[in-house]
Formats: structure tokens, C-alpha cells, sequence
């Protein structure tokens, strides 16, 4: 199991997705600050259920995010690899 935690910017607006009667959305984060010029600096959130209908009401693009969820690393051999976090909390994050 691959428990992480970030600090992430929401960068689009979510996307709905369909998966059995599930009602999903994906949305697109960003880490604030490259640690390395190569490394990569996005990643999809997956969410759904209570946290969802939180999330959708608010949160918004540009906003600052520390996320706990499980992350997955979808790679194929000729396309880069995908990082994405199934969603277990969310919690706002202030800059100041």
C-alpha cells in the first residue's frame, strides 16, 4: 500500500466521471515548487462519495490542498508514466 500526503494546487476544474454507479470526478494538482528540473510537477486526484460533494462545494482552481489518499503509478512503456492519488481526506492549506 502506498500511503502518501502532499501539498498540492488544483490547476483544472474536475472532471465527471462514470464508473459503474459510482459517480467519481478527477482533477488535475500540482505540486507549488519543483524539487528538480526533470521531476515531474502534476498529478490526477481521484474522488467520490462524502468527499466529493465537499470538495465541489468548497474548493476551487488555485486553490492549496494537503491531500492523504493512496497513490498509484500508471506507467506505459511508450507514454510517461501518470501519478494518481485516490482521495481519503482532504484539508485546506493557507499561504500567508
Amino acid at each position: 500500500m502506498n500511503h502518501a500526503i502532499f501539498v498540492v494546487r488544483l490547476v483544472e476544474k474536475p472532471i465527471n466521471l462514470i464508473y459503474n454507479e459510482d459517480k467519481p470526478i478527477e482533477i488535475k494538482a500540482q505540486f507549488p515548487v519543483l524539487r528538480q528540473k526533470d521531476s515531474r510537477s502534476e498529478l490526477t486526484l481521484l474522488l467520490w462519495g462524502d468527499y466529493l460533494t465537499k470538495f465541489l462545494k468548497e474548493y476551487k482552481v488555485k486553490d492549496y490542498l494537503i491531500i492523504e489518499g493512496t497513490l498509484t503509478w500508471k506507467g506505459y512503456k511508450n507514454r510517461g508514466n501518470e501519478a494518481k492519488v485516490i482521495v481519503k481526506r482532504i484539508y485546506p492549506f493557507l499561504l500567508v
